[in-house]
């Protein structure tokens, strides 16, 4: 059973004069306090259909008990993986604000360069792939500057009515898109994310895994038996619990006339039934989210491995341009509101890194063609401060040996 409270706002909202730009009445006006009591029993089929029934009602749809599945089957080792390794690939990123002919400003980019609310907003933008459509409250602007960004619970919101409820039912609450630049809307992709389809791998899985450990339980130890020419009772409960204390030891001390019999499983190879399932489970979870399996599992040839990487390379260029759209329809208009000082021509890229190896070669070439390099651009390229740079015809003089 999840419990959320909240301070239920059913009036309209308005601001005006000064404080239109004031987050903390926003802040006030939107919840007091959200509290969520996690259900941390472990979700099963039933319980994942039941709550898509309830995502997907016409009336009045639901999505925290999706939320609480969907957190439950990120506990899965393998799932964590490779989500984050898909995730780090576009928050690794460098991003920069160039002008109308793409070149970067250095004054405008200083405004997102290692600023942690930036690079939360790109994570919590970036994973609605997996969990769906999620909303990001600019939850701290002080003196027209961001200073941190908050995640809204995502079981509280319902993209279908842009509304964050403040209730179980799906009734109560108010509607986001009155507030777009406190109250961001992001999604990647669909409204209910990758972890939808992943949910049954996941819990089919934890199966496997049971009943792996049940498998190990009976015959991954070999049954030793007894055998006593004494009918007593007593006698019997002693063997008995000699042989319990012996644990995994090899030796034990019984009576005389007690004969101890060790049982070896014949069956060695039955336990591939559980790993292969659980093989296959992994291949599916990874063509889900990585739409290939060889950069997260060994390989079987050079070849495949290189088509496997070309085909994550495609799935990373996606969530790039999809992450691009949301920074620039959405995150720049709510910067710009707040007062930073970026032109309207203005857009957030991604910087293009260089091979150092294959730029050498590139620019061998022009020096060799009579082409002049900036000194800018040597130093931003090979990381090298230049102290200058020389002037075509002139010979240069020779340090000491």
């Amino acid at each position: 059973m999840t419990t959320i409270t909240g301070n239920l706002l059913k009036r309209k909202i308005t601001l005006s004069g000064n404080t239109k730009k004031d987050a903390a009445k926003v802040s006030q006006f939107m919840l007091d306090i959200l509290k969520r009591h996690r259900n941390i029993w472990r979700k099963e089929l039933d319980q994942w259909q039941s709550a898509r029934l309830t995502r997907y009602a016409l009336e009045n749809p639901s999505n925290w008990l999706l939320q609480e599945v969907y957190d439950d089957i990120m506990l899965d080792g393998l799932l964590t993986g490779i989500t984050e390794n898909r995730t780090y690939r576009s928050t690794n990123k460098d991003y920069i604000i160039v002008d109308e002919n793409g070149i970067k400003q250095d004054k405008e980019t200083a405004f997102i360069t290692k600023k942690s609310w930036f690079e939360d907003f790109i994570r919590y933008a970036h994973e609605t792939a997996y969990y769906g459509t999620g909303v990001i409250f600019l939850n701290n602007v002080q003196n027209g500057e961001i200073k941190s960004v908050q995640l809204v619970p995502r079981g509280n919101v319902i993209p279908e009515t842009k509304t964050i409820v403040t209730g179980t039912d799906g009734t109560s609450g108010f509607s986001y898109s009155d507030f777009p630049n406190y109250l961001i809307e992001v999604q990647m992709y669909n409204a209910l994310g990758l972890l939808e389809k992943a949910a049954p791998y996941t819990i089919l899985k934890r199966h496997s895994w049971a009943s792996w450990d049940e498998f190990e339980e009976l015959f991954g130890i070999p049954i030793r038996i007894a055998k006593i020419a004494s009918q007593s009772d007593d006698v019997k409960k002693e063997v008995a619990s000699w042989l319990e204390e012996m644990g995994s030891s090899t030796y034990g001390v019984f009576p005389l006339g007690t004969e101890v019999e060790i049982k070896e499983n014949s069956k060695s190879d039955a336990f591939q039934v559980f790993f292969q399932k659980l093989q296959a489970l992994n291949d599916e979870l990874s063509i889900l989210v990585l739409h290939q399996t060889m950069t997260t599992q060994n390989g079987s040839s050079k070849s495949q491995g290189e088509v496997h990487e070309n085909t994550l390379k495609e799935l990373v260029y996606s969530d790039e341009k999809k992450i691009l759209a949301i920074l620039n329809d959405k995150l720049l208009p709510a910067m710009r509101f707040f007062g930073y000082a970026i032109p309207e021509n203005y857009k957030i890229a991604v910087s293009q890194t260089k091979d150092p190896e294959k730029q050498m070669l590139i620019d061998d070439m022009l020096l060799r063609n009579g082409y002049i390099l900036k000194q800018s651009y040597l130093e931003d390229t090979y990381g090298s401060e230049i102290e200058h740079t020389p002037t075509p015809g002139t010979p240069q003089k020779q340090g000491k040996p």
